[in-house]
């Protein structure tokens, strides 16, 4: 049996264009289509017509053509349901609606039939006619950026004040974060032969086991110790560790990082500064860097201060999150594709099973990763975030997330408010300094009759 046929508007409107100069048995031939498809489109011209113009001239079928729903008063009451329960920020799933779909079946008034059966075609035609999906879920700065810009207005005053205030220079400001690098990192594509009907992918097993990996820069570009936790291995690990003189690596139960590894990454990875001017470290509020310990072990001879990024702005102001780890990780996935090519550097279980690459080659993937990243883009990361520019508003149209066309560009205008602000603050205390040294030097200076005669004033 020949698949059937399927046409859409501007098909339909072409065959009745070329009916009008020629017959009905012509325009069936020169379309290879029946005759008694052209005799019942010209009945339906107007509709086309209209169909070509509201909808869309790809659509298949006028308005109100098809089959009709079993009940339309039960897909009304489900649309509500669904988009009352949305509101809420409830999750509504396939599974659901057709079990609410069965439930409201037998209550509505203008049922087809006594019968029905919310299958899967059902399901797919119900969510096309409504307008719904299936949507992954997303989170709030993902669905609205307006509840981060003062977030990030006030986290870039304040960066900037305090790189003024203390007179820091690029190569005092570090930004930090971690960022989890896994044992295996298999992809979701494959090349196979055309026409294959079953594709199937076989993992090792180890797509759950992970590293984390903190990487650290400072503003002029240099790139600090790439600090790597595996989860135990602690033997091997320490082996592993008396080789490698450029990266710092550490143990923990989970494979994350704590409040313990957090102050060990301090004193190996960022070091003590007894002398010379303060330094700023930029970081997330994850737990372990906003903790008292960590605040605790900051007073211990590091000279340095803390700018934490607020919570949900990490994509928009952290330099690791916009600029690092997207070139980072894809250098990783590179080094495991050309691993798994290779012959012969590998070992299998006793039942056969790959087993995940040692941590010795996990850390020269790391290292390699972290060599590749150009100096430049590590600079201007610190820029494009807003840490490291000019705090007189100069350099503002390099901060990305605030240019035309981003999320955030209304903070634009509230940034340069801000820096506005907060220079005719400083002005009236330089005035308010002035004008007190001033009247000190008043009083300091003249006679002892001078000075009684400004103390009756005031009397």
């Amino acid at each position: 049996m020949a698949p059937k046929r399927k046409f859409t508007v501007a098909f339909k409107l072409e065959v009745l264009k070329y009916a009008t100069e020629n017959s009905g048995e012509q325009t069936a031939r020169h379309f290879n289509i029946d005759a008694r498809q052209v005799r019942a489109w010209k009945k339906q011209k107007n509709a086309l017509v209209d169909a070509a113009k509201l909808i869309s001239p790809r659509r298949a079928r006028i308005q109100g053509g098809g089959r009709r729903p079993v009940s339309e008063e039960m897909e009304a009451t489900l649309s509500c349901w669904i988009q009352e329960r949305r509101k809420r920020y409830l999750r509504v799933s396939r599974r659901m609606i057709q079990v609410k779909a069965t439930e409201l079946f037998p209550e509505m008034s203008d049922c087809q039939g006594e019968n029905f059966n919310a299958s899967r075609g059902w399901l797919e035609r119900f969510l096309k006619r409504n307008n719904f999906s299936l949507r992954k879920h997303t989170t709030m700065a993902q669905s609205d950026a307006r509840h981060s810009i003062s977030k990030i207005v006030n986290f870039i005053t304040y960066v900037n004040h305090k790189i003024a205030e203390k007179k820091m220079k690029d190569s005092d400001v570090i930004a930090m974060d971690e960022t989890a690098c896994w044992f295996d990192m298999p992809g979701q594509t494959t090349v196979d032969t055309v026409g294959v009907k079953s594709v199937t992918l076989k993992m090792t097993g180890h797509e759950k086991c992970h590293v984390t990996v903190a990487l650290a820069a400072k503003g002029d570009g240099t790139k600090l110790k790439p600090y790597i936790v595996f989860k135990g291995g602690i033997r091997e690990v320490k082996a592993v560790a008396a080789e490698c003189n450029d990266v710092v690596l550490a143990t923990s139960k989970n494979g994350w990082m704590d409040d313990s590894l957090t102050t060990d990454w301090l004193a190996k990875v960022v070091g003590r500064r007894l002398f010379g001017s303060e330094r700023l470290l930029v970081w997330d509020s994850y737990r372990c860097h906003i903790s008292q310990a960590t605040k605790t072990e900051m007073k211990t001879g590091y000279r340095m201060q803390m700018a934490v990024v607020p919570g949900g702005c990490t994509k928009y102001v952290q330099p690791a999150d916009v600029s690092w780890n997207a070139g980072f990780k894809a250098h990783l996935k590179q080094s495991y594709d050309a691993w798994l090519a290779e012959e012969g550097n590998k070992t299998f279980t006793k039942g056969g099973n790959m087993r995940a690459a040692d941590k010795r080659t996990i850390v020269s993937w790391v290292r390699a990763a972290w060599a590749s990243l150009d100096v430049n883009l590590i600079k201007r990361s610190f820029k494009v975030c807003g840490i490291t520019v000019a705090a007189n508003g100069s350099e503002d149209e390099i901060v990305h997330c605030l240019k035309a066309g981003q999320p955030c560009a209304a903070g634009r205008e509230m940034l340069q408010q801000a820096r506005g602000t907060e220079a005719a603050v400083a002005m009236e205390e330089e005035e308010d300094e002035g004008e007190t040294f001033v009247n000190e030097n008043l009083i300091d200076d003249g006679s002892d009759d001078e000075v009684e005669e400004y103390e009756n004033v005031e009397e």
